[in-house]
């Protein structure tokens, strides 16, 4: 037999799974998933301040309702949506490096979102910013798949996430340093640089992994050929409504709270600094979730991630106009949906039949896209009515996200309990 540091191990992007520790894992073996999250960190650092201030920027700067910033949000995750099924294909096609390649340089345009105020060019903006987040998404997701050891899944999921709300974490704390003395225009000119400094890196230091086969590169798109079998399992159908319906109450918290927390506050940075604090608590959860998942499974951590969630959603229907109420649900609530998220490619792994993981990962984006939509909108409209005056209870725009995620729970109930029914 032998000896423990001549064991084999299986090379990264094997089909086997990995059964060593990490701790027993060669750095050759284990420097894909390492340089996956050093290009989530920096490509996370360079976005933040798209991601997290363009609320915020539509509301101060553009002076425009919170309905527009709505709009502008779901034209970004719709383009997002629709091309991430198309990644979801190409990483089949062209292999998952290229298509992370195309997402990152996509990606590199959304610094110039400050500095336009033309609706037209805007709205084009937002929509290239979102087909390179749908890239992105698909294939970094996959890559992660591929790269990370199969019974440390949860942890490294984790790790990769972390990697990219660290980024963010790190990003938005700069930004909102900086904000007192550089306009949006002069933040969003240093984003396209930092971009433009990741797509490089990532060229230079990501492996390029697994190759596809090379008859692969004749064959057509054929999407919906290739999704069709999806849609007839039914594990699939419940995740795609457990995704839909909990994440669009995602959507209306994430477009919402910096705008409550900047009139709260009446201060722009505030907004800022309280989603790097959510987004930091939240890597704490994030690799706690990920490692219960890997030792007990994903049914129960992903259970309570929900739970937290729905009674984050009610104290903040019942405290939206409260500074410290708006900071602590806030953060109780990103830090749950991150925890929650964490589980969930794990999960795409059970439920994708046969060699369709890759076009699970799109489709999921899609749906995620998709309810990104549509919480957003929902979440614009009704802060507009209360707004305007009408009468409405300022919490309504949370109690009816939580009402939304309650259904995503039932949903996510009874997909376990078929897993646990059915488990081929």
């Amino acid at each position: 037999r032998p000896p423990p540091h001549r064991r084999p191990f299986p090379a990264p992007f094997s089909d086997q799974p990995h059964r060593l520790p990490l701790t027993n894992a060669r750095a050759t073996d284990l420097w894909p998933f390492a340089a996956l999250c050093l290009v989530s960190f920096l490509s996370g650092f360079a976005n933040a301040p798209f991601n997290a201030l363009l609320p915020v920027y539509v509301d101060a700067e553009l002076e425009r309702v919170p309905l527009f910033a709505g709009s502008l949000r779901s034209v970004n995750l719709v383009i997002g949506g629709l091309l991430a099924m198309i990644a979801g294909r190409l990483c089949d096609l062209i292999g998952i490096r290229s298509a992370l390649l195309i997402g990152l340089a996509l990606g590199a345009v959304a610094g110039l979102v400050f500095n336009t105020a033309d609706v037209w060019f805007l709205l084009l903006l937002v929509a290239v910013v979102g087909a390179g987040s749908g890239f992105q998404s698909t294939a970094g997701q996959s890559y992660l798949l591929d790269s990370a050891p199969s019974h440390r899944m949860g942890v490294c999921t984790a790790l990769f996430f972390l990697s990219g709300s660290g980024g963010s974490s790190a990003g938005l704390l700069t930004a909102g340093l900086l904000e007192d003395y550089w306009s949006f225009a002069d933040i969003g000119l240093a984003m396209v640089g930092a971009m433009a400094v990741v797509l490089l890196f990532t060229i230079l230091l990501l492996p390029a992994g697994r190759r596809p086969q090379p008859h692969r590169d004749r064959e057509p798109m054929q999407l919906w050929q290739a999704y069709r079998p999806l849609f007839t399992q039914a594990p699939v159908r419940l995740f795609i409504a457990m995704r839909l319906l909990t994440t669009a109450f995602w959507g209306l918290a994430n477009l919402l709270l910096p705008v409550l927390i900047a009139r709260a506050a009446d201060d722009v940075s505030t907004a800022a600094y309280f989603l790097a604090l959510s987004l930091s608590v939240a890597a704490v959860c994030q690799l706690t979730v990920g490692h219960l998942g890997d030792r007990y499974g994903r049914r129960w951590p992903l259970l309570g991630s929900y739970a937290v969630v729905l009674l984050s959603g009610a104290g903040l229907a019942l405290s939206v106009e409260s500074l410290p109420g708006l900071f602590v649900y806030g953060t109780t609530l990103t830090a749950a949906a991150w925890s929650a998220s964490t589980l969930v490619p794990g999960l795409i792994r059970e439920v994708a039949p046969g060699d369709l993981t890759n076009r699970l990962l799109g489709l999921g984006h899609t749906t995620w896209s998709t309810a990104m939509v549509a919480g957003s909108m929902l979440g614009g409209l009704l802060q507009t009515l209360v707004d305007e005056r009408t009468g409405m209870h300022p919490g309504a725009p949370f109690a009816a996200g939580t009402a939304l995620a309650a259904g995503g729970s039932i949903c996510a109930w009874r997909l376990f309990n078929r897993m646990a029914r059915s488990p081929s």
